[in-house]
């Protein structure tokens, strides 16, 4: 008979959130800082989505938020290849009929 799976405590998923959230926000920051160094909110609003070029603190904070959803997969990533594999079935834990 199969062991049952255990749950993860709800700390355990929030140590794993702050895990994934916390370093995408830095970088997300980092990243925001640097492409806004060089290129202007409002420029690129009118080459690209000009219903939103209402002021650049809105294309600062959507870069942001964007950065930040990049940042965020790609520590999901992460986490998810770097968890250890689960335990191999052993022959003594099958059940003989």
């Amino acid at each position: 008979m199969p062991k049952p799976a255990s749950s993860p405590s709800s700390a355990t998923v929030l140590r794993t959130i702050g895990l994934i959230v916390w370093p995408a926000f830095v970088v997300a920051g980092l990243a925001t800082l640097v492409f806004f160094a060089m290129i202007d909110p409002l420029a690129l609003a009118a080459i690209s989505w000009s219903a939103l070029a209402d002021s650049r603190l809105t294309g600062y904070s959507l870069g942001f938020f964007m950065f930040w959803g990049v940042a965020s997969l790609a520590s999901s990533l992460t986490w998810l290849l770097l968890r250890p594999a689960p335990p191999a079935p052993s022959r003594l834990d099958e059940e003989w009929d």
